[in-house]
């Protein structure tokens, strides 16, 4: 007879749960980056470069005064002083972005603007500061020495030096320097492109008033965000209804666009999660447990070779599975190395209780005090609360089988954003 009896499903309980490093395991040990595009500077900002870029010419390719003045011998200015000039004869002028007009020799001087080329036979260049032009001569009253205030040719970059490392990320200054080497198209690996969908038959869009019982859309704009900054491509595919051939005829048409999908809501264990009815039978597509919380039910797979993120439907699930699963997998497609958020080590400043068997990721707020970092809890552990993660820097980790991370207690904190000092 008892036997017959319905067993109560322990939620706090990581039996025969997915443990967060390997459920993370399964998604990156699957995941390779996007193939190599040779792309404009202007969008492969932020991409990483896929080879090695190398100078096919010197930088600078000519040498250039670094003033106005005047180009000269130094021969010519070694015992130049305010009481004992040097006198030259100008023989000509050199202007940015063109040849200069004449040749320097003995006894002879070259009027030179900052950054314009040093004539022949000169090889240094006294500022203007320092001199006296009368008609065509010039009294320069400072010695120079050979190579004063000239820029070398080759100075910066030598021809066949690499520019850029393969495996890099191309930030301001690399865009700068490929541009200034004249690499206008770039090898790199693209952003890609994210597909996003919403489940549910209660979402509504932001923009409209709920009945009762309707919930407007927020995962979208989550994810959105979330993709942004981790410099991948979002396309909002809308609000997709508990319908199976909806779901699936929303994916295929995004397919040709499509780099990877993120999909929030029907993967857990109701009779209505449409994602999960929609991939179960597809041998490309898993749906397991994580020993965390929030964020349990996960899916993860591949739909025409695409990889396919199934989220769960509460806010703070998607924003944290995002975070450990979504993000590292879409940094690993874009060529990037460290695909992990920066960690550092915090005390409590409150007790934190979690689920005994499951990884907690406590949503605190990061800052430095006199003795080292601070977390603060911003809220109940509830994963509807989106507002608690609005509030946090990081994510708190307690760690398995510790129920109550005391207050004091030190922790390890993943940080989402910038910590404050």
């Amino acid at each position: 007879m008892a036997d017959s009896l319905p067993r109560v499903h322990d939620h706090d309980s990581a039996d025969g749960l997915v443990s967060v490093e390997d459920a993370r395991e399964r998604v990156l040990s699957s995941i390779s980056p996007l193939s190599p595009l040779a792309l404009p500077l202007t969008d492969a900002y932020g991409c990483v470069a896929a080879e090695d870029m190398v100078a096919s010419i010197s930088l600078p390719e000519f040498a250039s005064s670094g003033m106005d003045g005047f180009a000269v011998r130094a021969a010519d200015v070694a015992d130049a002083s305010p009481e004992h000039p040097a006198e030259l004869k100008i023989v000509g002028r050199a202007m940015i972005g063109h040849r200069p007009d004449a040749t320097v020799g003995g006894g002879e001087a070259v009027q030179i603007a900052t950054g314009a080329p040093i004539p022949a036979g000169a090889d240094c260049v006294v500022p203007v500061e320092n001199s006296r032009v009368h008609n065509e001569t010039v009294q320069l009253f400072e010695a120079a020495s050979e190579g004063r205030h000239v820029r070398p040719a080759g100075e910066d970059v030598k021809e066949g030096s690499v520019l850029v490392e393969g495996g890099k990320r191309l930030g301001p200054p690399e865009l700068g320097l490929l541009a200034n080497a004249g690499h206008g198209t770039p090898l790199v690996h693209p952003r890609p492109r994210v597909v996003v969908l919403s489940t549910g038959d209660e979402l509504i869009a932001p923009t409209e008033h709920p009945d009762f019982g309707q919930v407007r859309d927020s995962n979208a704009y989550t994810l959105f965000g979330a993709l942004r900054e981790a410099g991948a491509m979002p396309v909002l595919a809308g609000i997709v209804r508990d319908d199976v051939d909806s779901l699936k005829d929303t994916v295929l048409d995004y397919l040709v666009q499509a780099d990877a999908f993120v999909s929030s809501g029907g993967v857990s264990v109701g009779e209505r999660d449409v994602v999960k009815a929609a991939f179960f039978q597809r041998g490309d597509v898993s749906f397991y447990k994580v020993a965390m919380q929030p964020g349990m039910p996960q899916g993860f797979g591949h739909i025409e070779g695409k990889p396919y993120f199934g989220l769960p439907g509460n806010p703070v699930s998607v924003f944290v599975s995002f975070e450990l699963f979504v993000r590292p997998a879409l940094l690993k497609m874009m060529g990037r190395s460290q695909v992990s958020r920066p960690e550092i080590t915090a005390r409590l400043t409150q007790d934190v209780t979690g689920p005994k068997g499951k990884m907690q990721y406590a949503r605190v707020v990061v800052a430095r005090g006199s003795d080292g970092w601070k977390a603060t809890p911003t809220g109940a552990r509830g994963s509807n609360l989106i507002s608690t993660v609005s509030r946090a820097n990081g994510l708190a980790m307690i760690p398995p089988g510790v129920e109550l991370a005391p207050e004091g207690s030190q922790v390890r904190v993943m940080l989402f954003r910038a910590a404050e000092d």
